[in-house]
């Protein structure tokens, strides 16, 4: 499934909003994961809505690394470039 860099900036913010129940439209690339109240059980939930969504898991240790909405967005987009 090829999602485009747009398509997957719209997809991640829209489960975040879904997660955390914000509107999606009120999530910015600069939003912190923890300042949507993402702890250990939000995390997973996003992992395994995106590999939902995606049709790819997404390895662990990146998604650790993801601090902000922009981090997880370019995760996305990375991802993408090396399926």
């Amino acid at each position: 499934m090829i999602i485009q860099a747009a398509d997957q900036q719209t997809m991640a913010r829209q489960i975040l909003g879904e997660i955390s129940g914000r509107a999606a439209d009120s999530i910015i690339a600069s939003t912190q994961l923890s300042d949507l109240g993402l702890d250990s059980l939000g995390r997973l939930t996003l992992a395994v809505l995106l590999e939902e969504r995606t049709g790819r898991p997404l390895p662990d240790h990146e998604l650790l690394s993801v601090r902000t909405v922009d981090d997880l967005e370019r995760l996305l987009t990375s991802s993408e470039r090396s399926a």
